[in-house]
């Protein structure tokens, strides 16, 4: 079975917030895996965006947005 991991950049402000999303993206990521064989977790200050490809995609592309836990 297919497995994701997560590396973050920024280990200084490891806030309980991040820690959420980051396990969220992982879980997310990985169930994705079972229907494209690469997915692309982008983190920004609203959360996260999962790229993925996609048959069902105009593009190709699938998009997947998880937003940022609240404080």
């Amino acid at each position: 079975m297919p497995g994701a991991s997560t590396r973050t950049g920024n280990t200084k402000k490891n806030l309980p917030r991040t820690e959420t999303l980051v396990r969220k993206a992982a879980a997310a990521a990985t169930g994705l895996l079972s229907q494209s064989e690469r997915v692309l977790v982008v983190y920004d200050e609203g959360g996260a965006t999962l790229y993925y490809e996609s048959d069902d995609a105009e593009d190709g592309i699938g998009r997947r947005k998880l937003p940022r836990a609240a404080s």
